[in-house]
């Protein structure tokens, strides 16, 4: 082989020439690592040192709570939008330093509602109102008078767990009180005592079937193509029986709305349909409560109308008419079905501006629709 043809000393030369070769490369392999190391410490961002913000000085940061609506709670209103109410408590603080104030106000009505808790940022110079309305346990719906609680605020920041804290009394109904509002603004709450699958309910359109041919009560739905006006007919049929059902039971007016507190001309108490049923005894507003819950049960849509100092209810004569016809029940035990519509009718021609409200909010007791929705309209002519 010519390998062997190669003198020592060019033997020597070309290790020596490999050796050099070898020492540049990783030379340069080195100055690449470091130039790649400085480009990326180049373009790193910065990393500022934190300095600690001091909190703001007790001294400057001040709380004011205030009990709105004499310090008097409606459970019936909870959980939905009412038009015209207020919050349990409001709770301001006002910060007067120059820095921002991160606070958490926890609140809790005790032995009646859940520990709240809301954390807010109050800006520097700022005055910041948190509304507080602690979540009501499951004994406050089954509460039927009127107790005095005590709630407790406080107030706290990471640098002070316990800066601020306080305690007032406060005044829960029962969960039969409804605050109507100014100008009924919370009469569409009216349908929560609306329970159609309420067993005394149930029994009580069992009853009716006794005063209809064959016992049928089929709501709107006819054999065959019926017409508006054949369904309009079986919805008053339905009515007048479920009226004598009522009637036979000898249910009487009693003045029973008194509730006590500060609000005794914008609350009142209202009975469940299955008390009205037992006692048989209601006023105007549990009486139209009852009936509408055995519409309802029959699969009938109806309206309860709310007038200044009276109740009457009504029955939309057929699926998506605007037709309805009204009772004045009211005339019962000894007042026969057509008195009732005569006394409704009186009302109607009153010329008060009023409505009627029909929703599926959810009811008082577990019986019932939760979902929430609700319309108003003006009471066509009554049929």
């Amino acid at each position: 082989m010519w390998f062997g043809r190669i003198s020592e000393q060019k033997a020597r030369t070309l290790a020596a020439l490999f050796s050099a070769t070898s020492l540049l490369l990783a030379a340069a392999l080195v100055g690449t690592c470091v130039y790649a190391y400085r480009l990326v410490e180049l373009y790193r961002p910065t990393r500022l040192a934190v300095l600690p913000n001091p909190p703001a000085s007790p001294l400057q940061v001040h709380y004011q709570l205030d009990v709105p609506g004499r310090g008097e709670i409606f459970p019936a209103l909870a959980a939905g939008s009412p038009s015209d109410t207020w919050p349990v408590a409001i709770l301001t603080i006002v910060n007067a330093s120059d820095r921002p104030l991160l606070q958490t106000v926890s609140a809790e009505i005790f032995e009646w509602s859940r520990l709240s808790a809301t954390t807010v940022i109050v800006g520097p110079r700022e005055t910041r109102a948190v509304r507080i309305n602690p979540e009501l346990l499951p004994q406050a719906y089954q509460n039927n008078e009127i107790r005095r609680a005590t709630l407790e605020v406080s107030a706290s920041s990471p640098a002070d767990p316990s800066e601020y804290t306080q305690t007032c009394s406060v005044y829960l109904h029962s969960v039969s009180d409804l605050y109507w509002g100014q100008k009924f603004a919370n009469a569409q709450f009216i349908a929560r005592w609306v329970t159609p699958h309420d067993p005394a309910v149930a029994q009580l359109v069992a009853s009716a079937r006794k005063y209809v041919a064959r016992g049928r009560l089929a709501g709107y739905d006819l054999p065959g193509e019926g017409s508006k006006s054949r369904v309009a007919i079986q919805v008053r049929t339905e009515a007048r029986a479920v009226f004598e059902a009522m009637r036979h039971l000898r249910i009487s007016y009693v003045d029973s709305m008194y509730t006590f507190g500060s609000f005794t001309t914008e609350a009142e108490r209202v009975r469940l349909p299955r008390e009205t049923l037992l006692l048989s005894s209601a006023n105007c507003i549990d009486v139209s409560v009852a009936f509408a819950s055995a519409m309802e049960n029959l699969g009938i849509d109806p309206v309860i109308v709310i007038v200044p100092g009276h109740a009457f209810m009504g029955v939309r004569l057929a699926p998506d008419s605007r037709q309805f016809l009204y009772l004045d029940l009211t005339v019962l035990p000894d007042g026969s079905f057509d008195q009732a519509i005569s006394r409704a009718n009186h009302w109607l021609k009153r010329r008060l501006r009023i409505a009627c409200w029909r929703s599926t909010l959810r009811p008082l007791v577990p019986w019932g629709s939760t979902q929430s929705q609700s319309r108003s309209h003006n009471i066509p002519d009554p049929q």
